[in-house]
């Protein structure tokens, strides 16, 4: 009787299929675990820009000074986020909007908070929710 040294096809194929299986749920889970990175590192920047906010009207009573709302673009410099005030500020109100930049892989994810602290945002799969949405496949919170 002769040994045979190696692989059957069968036991190969197998081994192909384990690792197929294995891959698909592991290459979505990787990808649903890197946005919820770039999300929150998205809203600690937003949470910082009110912050800011805050403070220009505290020192100058309007949330305008100079005619101008303040630009917040330097807390999402290395961010996956361009930020926004929408709609514009006035003396008395801000809004402040993150929309996720398509080259990141943040196509679809926006979120707000105002002079009020209220929440809004929206993920690909929702949308409208009156908090941060944390994750794609978050629908409420």
């Amino acid at each position: 009787m002769r040994k045979t040294r190696g692989f059957s096809l069968i036991e190969l194929l197998i081994a192909v299929v384990i690792i197929g299986i294995l891959a698909a749920i592991a290459i979505p889970a990787y990808m649903d675990h890197i946005a919820r990175g770039k999300i929150a590192q998205g809203v600690e920047a937003l949470a910082e820009a009110k912050v800011r906010m805050e403070q220009v009207f505290n020192s100058q009573r309007t949330y305008k000074p100079g005619g101008n709302c303040p630009d917040m673009s330097t807390y999402f410099a290395e961010t996956p986020f361009t930020v926004a005030h929408n709609p514009a500020c006035t003396d008395s109100t801000f809004t402040l909007r993150i929309t996720g930049k398509a080259a990141s892989g943040m196509s679809g994810y926006w979120y707000s908070i105002n002079e009020s602290g209220e929440k809004v945002s929206a993920t690909p799969v929702a949308s409208g929710a009156t908090c941060w949405l944390m994750s794609k496949g978050q629908t409420s919170c």
